[in-house]
This record gives structure tokens, C-alpha cells and sequence, in this order.
């Protein structure tokens, strides 16, 4: 399940918001309701990197090599590029965040004042 709401203030995350975090190098979000940073799981980083870097690599290799479709580089990278983007648009419906550990300075106060 990916990461639809806020679990704090129930504030609806839209997808806009995390395929930039997925395409600018899973940057942390804000939700826009209580202010509370996410930042991309550690264990996900790694599987959505082979959506967006791996995959498209080997698809571009067989088709070049087995198929005998791709006979030059800029016909490989087109594809490279081709399915690596669907693979960010595919990356950020799955992306999973958690509450990050840097929260701003006016959050630590409220909780020591406590």
C-alpha cells in the first residue's frame, strides 16, 4: 500500500507531490495540513531504482541484442529514456514514506513544553 494520506491530520498527499520527490532524487514532502516531513523509505529506494534504472536498461539490451531491433546508441537511449520515465510515473504510485527524524524547530519546542 502506498502512502495516499497523512496519518496525522488525515490531509490527502497528491500524486503531483511525490512523483517530484521520486523524479528530483526521492526528496522529503510536506504535507500541507499539519507541516510534517516524510522522507522515502530506505527499503523502497533500492526496488524503485530498478523501475526507473535497471529495467530499461535491460529492456533496451534485448531488444538491441536479441531482436536485432536498436542497431544504434541514440535509438538505445531513446528507449533507455522512454522507459525509465515510465518507470518514475510508475515509482511514485508504489513510493512508501515515513516520518522523518528532522522535524522543524517550532514541533521539538510544543513537545518539551509538554
Amino acid at each position: 500500500m502506498s502512502f495516499h494520506q497523512c496519518p496525522n491530520c488525515q490531509e490527502e498527499v497528491k500524486y503531483k507531490t511525490k512523483l517530484t520527490s521520486v523524479f528530483f532524487g526521492y526528496r522529503p514532502i510536506k504535507c500541507e495540513g499539519c507541516e510534517t516531513v516524510y522522507e522515502v523509505d530506505e527499503k523502497f529506494r533500492f526496488i524503485l531504482s530498478l523501475y526507473t534504472v535497471l529495467i530499461p536498461i535491460l529492456i533496451a539490451y534485448m531488444l538491441s541484442a536479441m531482436m536485432g531491433i536498436l542497431h544504434t546508441r541514440w535509438s538505445q537511449v531513446l528507449i533507455v529514456l522512454v522507459f525509465g520515465s515510465a518507470g518514475v510515473f510508475y515509482a511514485a504510485t508504489k513510493v512508501r514514506y515515513k516520518k522523518s527524524k528532522l522535524q522543524p524547530a517550532e514541533e521539538k519546542k510544543e513537545e518539551k513544553a509538554k
